[in-house]
């Protein structure tokens, strides 16, 4: 049986998360009709390092949530429940993590047509 890569656990187990937070959450930008609020697992980067017997590294996950402009307290309370969960996620299948950071910043989104709240929570993981 082929082995899951460490990344791909780390993004299984963030997207089940949101899942079970209850927030609509994808692994792509959905179109601009999806109802508000909802969650975009996004970019991903990752440094592996390997022993003779053992990969270890380090990845760095980032995570959007989108709401409209007048729905910042419940953005706010998404962003603390979403960062909570983060910090308690500590094994995968196959390996254990450690958050080294986490931040979050909420701006403003223009990219569309209709202006919207964004948060942007990156977490920076090592695993083992």
């Amino acid at each position: 049986m082929e082995r899951i890569p460490p990344q791909q656990q780390l993004f299984n187990a963030i997207f089940s998360i949101c899942l079970e937070l209850g927030y609509d959450t994808f692994d792509h930008l959905p179109p601009e009709h999806q109802t508000l609020p909802f969650v975009h697992i996004g970019e991903q980067f990752s440094q592996d390092r390997m022993t003779k017997r053992f990969l270890f590294g380090d990845v760095q996950q980032t995570i959007n949530i989108y709401h409209n402009v007048k729905g910042r307290p419940e953005l706010t309370s998404m962003v603390l429940e979403l960062k909570q969960e983060l910090h308690k996620l500590n094994k995968t299948n196959d390996f254990e993590w450690n958050v080294r950071s986490l931040s979050d910043q909420i701006i403003d989104d223009t990219t569309g047509s209709t202006p919207l709240k964004r948060a942007i929570i990156e977490v920076d993981y090592t695993f083992n």
